[in-house]
């Protein structure tokens, strides 16, 4: 179906569902978070918490964490890439690629710490998902310098429940997902459900690679069982899985080399070889809760984890065999997350102690692979030319000796020919980096294999006190530590073992990489005291009030691809957070309001970018730091105008001052001191309808997304940039749905549609293949989508 086609239905439907009055009522309900450990009203709690409710995940089709952030404020998500998606929250994003590392905004799903790659857990059977602004050092311990994201699954239940869904749409679109919820006795109950999630590719690929671009194919489930031993005591066993094996992350080309300099040609011509991006992940998850009296309680949660991954991408984003390159990131890792919580409660005192205590051993391979064609060209240093149509013919190679030598071509290499003539060539130079044409198409490949052994233990103490009717005061304290072991490990070429004497290119010296026998090793230790302070007063029974001070604290570490972090490690992050708050339900309480300012300092950010000092080979992703300031405000309005309408916003401002480390940016350009004052704004605006109709119900729901680009505020912003088609562009979005449930509430059939303006967007640079291939390529974001829900519950 013709795209515009799809719009005007989808127009057309909104118009018929906005002609009656409703019947079916709309409400603000409550919504329960466990943001401070306890279970809590949202509203009640004093420090600024977003909610992605079930509700939400159904209605938006969202998968992912990167596709709630537009209904967010302040919160963002890269959304090409499953195994290295980076989080922003109040604007401060991290590295996610170095195991070295760690991010500032640490996930947790079902009460439990989830590492790099494991983030992007799929929102099966979802309860809900929280977000926690600002520093939550206190009760969430490392890497939660800007905030966390709280993932929570539905839980097993008493009543016996289940559902199938399936969402069809454009791109190929297959989504099914099913669950089945069963008492097995009056103390036994299991939750069971399976998604698998399928779409084919977002542009067209004509070049040699088999997938195209924007490929899903994954499968996830969780099973969960619920022993309710007394009144006083369960305990809950769980079993999460996934299998994930996507099309590697977008890589169109945009040079004059590629298929097209237009990034919206629909068409992409790669030859990345074996492309993918896979994860096979598990997890095992005890959580015991057990009630002394009335005042006491105890939990206890242990969980082990375990994934690999693999991410072999196109760097160049061409089918030019002489300008060949691509990296496969690919991790190992297990961790073990344990924590014990004692709860104490009374009509005064609200008091929550623990300790938390994680072990995680993760391996990780880095290869960059080019070609024999490629590396020829790169040892030449013809970026740009088109002289290496492939493999130089003896004129341009006689040419390029007498260059080389100063002298006259000697005679053993005019006589020569076939591979014996590069032979002569190699020798007449003294240069092993010289292939003929029987080695066209070999792939050379250069590795760093790391591996790290990491402990963090903590133990913290967090108390509300009940001062009178309307003050509440509450103070927290943590000590953390964590303890890093690290190494490198740089082999030779794969190419050595066919032509002895060949020296390692792309991790060469003069990247600070030496080949060697055995791994250099690194260890460290950092500790942080971390804490808060809030007052909150209560208004009245609907509305309340909180000014807080916090600080958090993410680990130092170690750069992956960066050998002199041995020596001199990461610093760690450090934040300190000032914030006044207002949450309320006014106007006879059908205006839900939740208002956030704040200031907050940042001390040794770390920021990934691409770096190219002078005489190294290749632009590669390197941690720098620096310090930021942020100052912004957040405002979430739920209005219910009617019963049957309900309006929304969501929308944040802010400022931001960046002072950053001395860097050499991807075009080998010094940037010294560099400071930054900038300001981003984004807002959302959303609608709900629910018109009278003769049989069943039906809701409306439309959304439009405006969120201010401010790419050119990142550390490593090129001017050629503005240069690139839509590049900078604010987006604007408009998403709407149209679902009809019959009068048993048993079955559900929905319309949907996404980009309805169809906006094409650019969602990221590359330039890591720039210099030395003339290769600079992008991501782009979703273009249009449409199509339909379905739905059987009981």
């Amino acid at each position: 179906m013709h795209k515009k086609t799809t719009c005007h239905l989808l127009a057309a439907a909104a118009i018929s569902a906005a002609t009656a009055v409703s019947a079916e009522e709309l409400m603000l309900e409550e919504v329960l978070v466990t943001a401070q450990k306890r279970q809590q009203d949202v509203m009640k709690v004093p420090l600024t918490v977003d909610t992605f409710s079930a509700e939400k995940i159904e209605t938006t089709g969202a998968l992912l964490l990167a596709d709630m952030d537009e209904y967010i404020p302040g919160f963002e998500a890269s959304e090409t890439t499953v195994t290295q998606t980076s989080y922003t929250l109040r604007g401060i994003s991290s590295p996610n690629i170095s195991t070295g590392g760690d991010p500032s905004i640490a996930t947790f799903y079902d009460d439990v710490y989830l590492p790099r790659a494991a983030t992007t857990i799929a929102f099966s059977d979802m309860a809900r998902v929280e977000v926690l602004k600002g520093p939550q050092g206190t009760l969430f311990g490392r890497n939660a310098a800007a905030g966390i994201i709280n993932l929570v699954p539905n839980q097993p239940q008493q009543e016996a429940a289940g559902f199938i869904a399936a969402r069809v749409g454009n791109h190929d679109l297959a989504r099914i997902e099913g669950m089945l919820n069963l008492p097995l006795g009056d103390s036994l109950f299991l939750r069971a459900n399976l998604l698998s999630n399928q779409r084919g590719g977002l542009v067209d690929n004509i070049g040699p690679a088999s997938d195209d671009p924007g490929e899903q194919d994954s499968l996830n489930g969780r099973l969960a069982l619920l022993w309710q031993i007394s009144e006083r005591s369960d305990w809950q066993v769980s079993y999460d899985w996934d299998d994930i094996d996507n099309a590697p992350p977008q890589a169109i080309g945009i040079s004059e080399f590629a298929h097209s300099t237009n990034p919206f040609s629909s068409k992409v011509a790669s030859d990345v070889i074996n492309g993918e991006e896979t994860r096979e992940m598990y997890a095992v998850t005890s959580k015991l809760n057990h009630s002394f009296n009335d005042r006491w309680s105890l939990k206890f949660i242990a969980s082990y984890r375990d994934f690999e991954t693999t991410n072999r991408q196109d760097e160049d984003g061409t089918a030019d065999p002489t300008r060949y390159l691509d990296t496969n990131n690919e991790e190992d890792s297990d961790i073990f997350y344990s924590e014990v919580q004692v709860h104490f409660q009374n009509d005064r005192y609200d008091w929550i102690m623990g300790a938390t205590y994680s072990q995680e051993e993760v391996h990780q391979v880095t290869t960059v692979t080019a070609l024999a064609d490629s590396i020829t060209r790169l040892v030449s240093g013809s970026a740009s030319g088109g002289a290496l149509d492939h493999l130089w013919d003896p004129a341009q190679m006689s040419a390029f000796i007498a260059l080389g030598t100063g002298e006259n071509v000697p005679p053993e290499v005019i006589a020569a020919s076939g591979d014996t003539f590069y032979e002569a060539i190699s020798a007449a130079l003294g240069e092993p980096m010289i292939f003929g044409p029987s080695f066209a198409g070999t792939p050379w490949s250069e590795i760093v294999e790391n591996r790290g052994d990491f402990t963090n233990w903590g133990v913290f103490s967090d108390v509300d006190i009940t001062l009178n009717d309307r003050w509440n005061l509450i103070a927290g304290l943590r000590y953390s530590r964590d303890d890093k072991e690290f190494s490198w490990f740089t082999p030779a070429t794969s190419f050595a073992a066919l032509r002895p004497g060949v020296r390692n290119s792309i991790f060469s010296p003069a990247d600070g990489f030496t080949a060697v026998d055995s791994p250099l090793q690194a260890e460290d230790d950092w500790q942080r005291t971390t804490g808060r302070l809030v007052a909150q007063y209560q208004i009245n029974d609907h509305a309340m009030t909180f000014l807080s001070f916090s600080t958090g604290y993410k680990s130092g570490g170690f750069d992956s691809l960066d050998l002199s972090t041995a020596d001199s490690p990461i610093e760690p992050e450090e934040s300190t957070n000032y914030e006044w708050g207002i949450k309320g339900d006014f106007f006879n309480r059908s205006l839900r309001t939740q208002l956030s300012v704040f200031y907050m300092e940042l001390d040794n950010r770390q920021r990934s970018v691409e770096t190219r000092p002078p005489g190294q080979s290749q632009a590669i992703p390197t941690v720098i730091n620096g310090d930021q300031e942020f100052t912004g405000v957040e405002v979430t309005l739920d209005w219910l105008a009617s019963p049957s309408l309900r309006l929304g916003l969501v929308t944040t401002y802010r400022e931001v001052e960046s002072l950053w480390d001395s860097f050499f940016n991807a075009n080998s350009e010094l940037q010294t001191d560099r400071e930054d004052g900038s300001t981003a704004d984004a807002y959302t605006l959303w609608l709900d309808w629910t018109p009278d109709i003769p049989v069943g119900s039906l809701v409306f729901h439309i959304d439009y997304v405006f969120e201010e680009d401010d790419a050119e505020d990142e550390p490593d912003f090129l001017p050629e940039y503005n240069d690139i088609p839509r590049f900078g562009e604010d987006r604007k979005l408009l998403n709407a749905r149209l679902a009809w449930t019959d009068d048993s509430g048993h079955y559900q059939v929905a319309l949907w549609g996404r980009n309805l303006l169809d906006n094409d967007y650019i969602n990221g640079v590359r330039n890591i293949s720039t210099e030395s291939f003339g290769t600079r390529f992008v991501s782009i974001r979703e273009p249009l989508s449409w199509g339909m829900d379905f739905r059987y519950q009981y």
